[in-house]
């Protein structure tokens, strides 16, 4: 099993994934999920989890159609720890 680190902004960037499970988001729009999710979430810890999860290939840039920054799950799988892609536990 590959464990991933997320440095200072892992909090975050777990909430921004779990954001995208529902599809490609705009950064505003991400930002308001991710609020909902954690609270008050401020514009540089936004965008320092953003880096990390780019920087780690686990969320990919899209264009938006305007011009403006969109956000969606790369084709990288992230698995639950302790749940196999089944959903059933792992050995």
């Amino acid at each position: 099993m590959v464990r991933v680190r997320f440095g200072r902004f892992g909090e975050t960037a777990i909430w921004v994934l779990v954001a995208l499970r529902a599809g490609p988001r705009s950064a505003v729009g991400l930002l308001d999920d991710v609020r909902d999710l954690d609270g008050r979430v401020g514009p540089g810890t936004f965008f320092g989890a953003i880096a990390s999860l780019e920087q780690l290939a686990l969320i990919a840039a899209t264009p938006n159609g305007h011009g403006r920054p969109a956000y969606a799950l790369s084709e990288h799988r992230v698995i639950a720890a302790g749940a196999g892609p089944s959903g059933g536990s792992m050995p």
